[in-house]
């Protein structure tokens, strides 16, 4: 009888081992824009409360049109893949590239971070956006898709952004979902 007493009772704790480890290892993230409080913890989850910030940084700054904080938050030998455009290499070519659209305009950007993954000193992040831009006297622009972003932690600890690629993408369109922000 001890086998089939083990045969019922290892799915169960497998299931409840599985369980447990994906609500301790599943990304858990402080919204900075919103003021919510950072992620408690240490090691990873520091770290994924800090990758989640840096993203909320990010959209702040563009919003704001602070090219200089904008650019804070890039590596300096960052890549920049956006669809349909040439890919960028170095802070100077991202830094040209985001120049002439800072405060041009209406602009919000939402995410849905679907994914954040933390190794050692790069990080990923996945996430769904939706950016729209009015500009006095034009059509309102409209981009969504998905992003990864690859972070690399500076020597100095802040987490900035290596790679940034994004495209379009069928199952990312507008309108966003509530949990976008």
């Amino acid at each position: 009888m001890p086998v089939p007493r083990l045969t019922i009772r290892f799915p169960m704790m497998l299931a409840l081992i599985l369980g447990l480890l994906s609500v301790a290892t599943a990304p858990t993230f402080a919204n900075a824009a919103s003021g919510d409080a950072p992620v408690a913890g240490s090691g990873p989850a520091r770290d994924r409360a800090a990758i989640q910030a840096a993203a909320r940084q990010w959209i702040v700054a563009f919003k704001a049109g602070d090219l200089d904080a904008l650019m804070a938050l890039y590596d300096p030998e960052a890549y920049v893949a956006l669809h349909d455009q040439p890919a960028l290499r170095g802070i100077a070519a991202v830094r040209a590239y985001f120049a002439p659209l800072m405060g041009q305009g209406k602009v919000e950007f939402l995410l849905d971070v679907e994914r954040i993954e933390v190794t050692g000193r790069t990080a990923h992040l996945i996430s769904g956006y939706w950016f729209t831009m009015q500009q006095s006297g034009k059509p309102e622009y409209r981009d969504a898709g998905r992003s990864l972003l690859i972070y690399r932690k500076s020597a100095s600890g802040q987490w900035r952004i290596y790679v940034d690629i994004d495209q379009g993408t069928p199952d990312i369109t507008f309108p966003p979902p509530p949990g976008a922000r």
